[in-house]
């Protein structure tokens, strides 16, 4: 994703800490979504540097199964995006991604690899983070249009970073969730924004969505 070619918007989680191995929490998926267009998304996933792996969803076939739209597994890095499992409206998936006794990145989802990326971690450059990120396929060029990339609640739970000695922290700070929006500096027409409710991060949990208020 870039902040330069894409109309898009944001919640980051994380410390921002170079030196931590992963993160990791366990997702409600939203009840509802809205993707217009075919080139739509929205995702939520975990990363470190340039790895970001978590679920997806596009209103396309490959999402589709017997006619209804899911939710879908997908693995970005080294060159190449793969994907995995489906999932309905408001499963639970836990997903994760850490720095490994070999240096590598390596996801899970629900505990399970999924895949070990074939680089070295060595140095981290982009922090181990959350995100939720929806983007809208009607161009990045001003004016922008109004926005119809919607989503119901997610719930992220269970937030945890793996600090620099490999032990799993509970994430529980609130300055530490920001929105964004994307093309950076440009005002929406509407205004509209992530919705982000940070009420119980002492317990290491956050829900957001974007919808029409």
């Amino acid at each position: 994703m870039s902040a330069y070619n894409e109309y898009s918007k944001l919640v980051r989680i994380k410390n921002g800490h170079l030196n931590d191995k992963g993160f990791k929490a366990t997702l409600t998926l939203p009840a509802n979504k809205t993707l217009p267009r075919q080139w739509d998304y929205i995702n939520f996933y975990v990363g470190i540097n340039g790895y970001e792996c978590g679920i997806s969803c596009r209103n396309q076939t490959a999402w589709k199964e017997n006619g209804v739209l899911k939710w879908r597994v997908f693995m970005n890095g080294d060159g190449a995006t793969t994907y995995g499992n489906l999932y309905a409206d408001g499963a639970t998936v836990t997903i994760s991604i850490e720095k490994n006794a070999d240096g590598l990145a390596e996801f899970k989802v629900n505990g399970s690899t999924l895949k070990v990326f074939s680089k070295k971690l060595d140095p981290i450059t982009n922090a181990a983070r959350l995100v939720f990120a929806s983007s809208q396929d009607t161009g990045y060029t001003p004016p922008l249009d109004p926005w119809s990339v919607l989503h119901d609640q997610v719930r992220a739970y269970e937030m945890k970073y793996k600090d620099s000695n490999g032990n799993w922290v509970a994430f529980t700070t609130g300055s530490n969730v920001s929105t964004e929006e994307w093309p950076l500096g440009v005002a929406t027409p509407d205004g509209k924004k992530y919705i982000v409710d940070k009420t119980w991060i002492g317990n290491a949990d956050v829900y957001a969505s974007v919808k029409n208020l």
